[in-house]
């Protein structure tokens, strides 16, 4: 197979992996009313998901020094494919919680794997479009997802990734030859993170993934106890958050490439932190649309921006920046949506106002974090 095909298969596992991302998220109440339970207990299956996501991140890097990045993928999805049978099988919050920390241990080795294939097999100059296209993937799938989620019974969306895992690791078995091999470089987190660029990068990295989650998570409470949508409406609003980041997504690639990583990266900023403010009213049900998209347009501009950053370190630390990537972006992130519990409980508009302020806070200092190869 030669590099666009596997380049292929990388973005249908990461499709694959993010099919019921968000589709979870919107199927929050349905879960809590099929179990009994209330929302805010449900909310649980997202943390337990994200955390351990971060954690396996970690793994996969060092990993490569011994086995091939085939044999890790390989071995991911069908874990991947595993856990989600599981899900899908439960009738109680505890077997749904260790299904979905299995998940989040498995599905954290494509994105940081994929990101490593991709600085090694393309240059420089396309990075940020195979980049944008790379995680537009995931945004696309998440569109199908949660419409299934909105006609469908809950467990659709675990059935669906459990069978599609479990073909892409035959395919990569059978196609796999151009990254049947092993990365050489050391491996060292401690030691990349010493690095004053990549500290501040990481950093910067954990305040808006922490920030963004503790919004975007919460959409289906939100959406159910605010404004009493039902599940196929919910649906809808989510299916808009997925358009708007899809678009997002390759915007941000163009931005990238053409105007700087650095412009990605503020654009992105500022936009997420004006429309995040916005949610603290109450509108229409088409305006409230409008600013959900654009919440996702935004958060794509400069997720793009600070991926390919990523991609531009230098090759010796690109397998530990790839893992660490995905590592704080889920470790911050759930421990965000986590410690934002208490504040929702009490009042979401309060929240997600002092959120994009936070969000705004970040602006002075952009130009300071990100790296740019001299």
């Amino acid at each position: 197979m030669n590099n666009k095909s596997i380049y292929l298969l990388l973005c249908l596992a990461s499709a694959t992996i993010f099919f019921n991302v968000a589709a979870i998220s919107a199927i929050l109440p349905e879960i809590a009313r099929d179990l009994s339970i209330t929302n805010l207990l449900t909310s649980k299956i997202i943390h337990y998901y994200m955390i351990p996501y971060g954690i396996g991140a970690l793994i996969y890097a060092p990993l490569t020094k011994y086995i091939t990045y085939r044999r890790a993928l390989v071995f991911s999805l069908c874990f991947f494919g595993l856990a989600n049978f599981i899900c899908a099988q439960a009738n109680n919050l505890s077997l749904i919680l260790i299904g979905r920390a299995l998940m989040g241990l498995s599905a954290s080795s494509v994105i940081p794997l994929g990101l490593m294939i991709i600085g090694e097999l393309a240059e420089k100059n396309i990075r940020g479009r195979l980049v944008g296209v790379f995680f537009s993937t995931t945004f696309f799938s998440s569109l199908i997802g949660v419409i299934l989620s909105g006609i469908f019974s809950w467990r659709l969306v675990f059935y669906v990734p459990a069978v599609t895992s479990i073909m892409l690791a035959f395919l990569f078995i059978f196609f796999g030859e151009v990254i049947r091999h092993r990365h050489s470089a050391e491996i060292n987190y401690f030691k990349v993170l010493r690095v004053k660029a990549v500290f501040k990068v990481f950093a910067f990295i954990f305040l808006m993934s922490a920030y963004y989650h503790a919004v975007h998570k919460w959409y289906g409470i939100y959406l159910d106890e605010v404004y009493g949508l039902d599940k196929f409406a919910i649906s809808m609003f989510f299916v808009v958050s997925s358009v708007g980041g899809f678009f997002g997504q390759n915007l941000g690639g163009w931005i990238t490439d053409k105007k700087g990583r650095l412009w990605a990266c503020l654009i992105g900023l500022v936009g997420l932190g004006i429309f995040i403010m916005l949610l603290a009213g109450h509108y229409t049900l088409y305006i409230l649309g409008v600013i959900i998209a654009l919440i996702s347009v935004f958060w794509t501009i400069g997720h793009n921006g600070i991926s390919t950053v990523i991609t531009d370190f230098p090759d010796a630390m690109r397998p530990a920046v790839a893992s660490l990537n995905s590592s704080v972006r889920f470790i911050s992130g759930g421990l965000g949506f986590w410690i934002s519990s208490f504040f929702v409980a009490q009042n979401f508009s309060l929240t997600f106002l002092s959120i994009g302020i936070l969000i705004v806070l970040l602006i002075p200092i952009i130009n300071n974090i990100i790296y740019i190869e001299r």
